[in-house]
């Protein structure tokens, strides 16, 4: 009885991750190499393909090998999914950008000066989200790429707020020496995490 219902389950993925993926079960059969009957017995629960053949499907439709053995809602691609996190990450950055032209326009409406620093300080905010959703669904250079954006970016408005509303000193690029020990202890920090993952990765 248990083995029907793996059947069952896997003849039910099969079906649904073709339909996804547009094929036919002949234009599937020929990309792993089988012909269009066994695909078709498969989808009917009437045979179970090895697992050599659901490595191969896993591998077409980008999602784990244990996916045609759960009931439940289909994954996406990883590259559908990539590019899903791409958009959402660039819609947040541009309405950083957004929030930006607006503050610009209020401070122009009632001549505030220095009304572009707006756009000055939407620069580092919007790294902070890039911070964020890099840590969300990137891996280590993204993160890592990141995070130095967003210390260089700081480093930049202090440079320039200090030039605009502060006295001027000769130590102002200081900030920027600051800024690169900064960017030494961030990329340590992602080379030691790095070497972890690795070290992890070896010991499983």
């Amino acid at each position: 009885m248990e083995s029907e219902r793996i059947r069952k389950i896997v003849a039910e993925r099969m079906t649904a991750y073709r339909k996804q993926a547009n094929l036919t079960q002949a234009e599937l059969a020929e990309k792993i190499n089988y012909s269009d009957k066994s695909v078709s017995k498969w989808e009917r629960g009437d045979g179970l393909p090895d697992l050599l053949v659901l490595c191969q499907l896993a591998e077409l439709y980008e999602v784990p090998v244990d996916e045609f053995l759960h009931e439940g809602s289909l994954k996406r691609p990883a590259s559908v999914r990539r590019k899903r996190h791409w958009l959402i990450s660039l819609l947040s950055i541009g309405i950083v950008y957004l929030i930006a032209v607006l503050v610009f326009y209020l401070l122009t409406l009632f001549n505030v000066p220095y009304a572009w620093i707006s756009f000055v300080c939407a620069v580092p905010v919007s790294m902070i989200v890039a911070v964020v959703f890099a840590h969300i669904w990137g891996g280590l250079p993204l993160q890592c790429l990141s995070v130095s954006g967003l210390v260089w970016s700081l480093a930049a408005m202090l440079y320039l707020f200090i030039r605009l509303f502060a006295k001027p000193v000769d130590g102002n690029y200081l900030v920027f020496a600051v800024a690169g020990g900064m960017q030494v202890l961030v990329l340590l920090w992602y080379l030691l995490q790095y070497n972890r993952k690795k070290s992890n990765g070896k010991g499983k």
